[in-house]
């Protein structure tokens, strides 16, 4: 009878001191995704922040994602820029080109958006005192190379803070 009850012991303090699976406070929650030519980008720590360094800029939001392409060789970094932050509001459309800027760095070429033919949008769908989630997409065009753009497309950014 005592091995029963010392198994029944042994056994309920094995189940009551496992841990519980709980969400690790300092894993990131932000991401960013968006397909540069098809080709997905992802960046689970996307670096953001206001400008104040430039006073052409100053007050506009800056997302910089960074990955290597599924290909692999290439690094890929994605801008997006918006001007005038502070007086954004949620669900509202943006147009890259005007009311900001997109920009790709792949490899050692530069792709821009440049008005007219080569812009893009942007929506919040989140602006806290400290985090952002939104869509974008848009066409950029090489700076060296006025005959090749690029598209991007399908582009989200979720809790990213600034």
């Amino acid at each position: 009878m005592k091995k029963i009850f010392y198994l029944l012991f042994v056994c309920s303090f094995l189940f009551t001191s496992c841990e519980e699976d709980v969400d690790d406070p300092f894993s990131p929650s932000s991401s960013f995704i968006c397909k540069i030519d098809g080709v997905q980008l992802s960046d689970s720590a996307p670096i953001t922040n206001i400008i104040t360094t430039n006073p052409a800029l100053n007050g506009a939001l800056e997302i910089i994602a960074t990955s290597n392409l599924k290909d692999g060789t290439v690094m890929n970094t994605v801008n997006v820029t918006v001007y005038d932050f502070s007086s954004v509001t949620e669900n509202t459309t943006l147009s890259l080109g005007s009311s900001g800027s997109g920009a790709v760095w792949k490899g050692a070429d530069t792709y821009v958006t440049s008005i007219p033919n080569f812009t893009g949008t942007v929506s919040f769908s989140k602006i806290t005192a400290n985090k952002v989630s939104g869509t974008f997409s848009f066409e950029a065009l090489n700076t060296d190379n006025s005959a090749t753009k690029v598209v991007v497309s399908e582009g989200a950014f979720t809790d990213v803070s600034y």
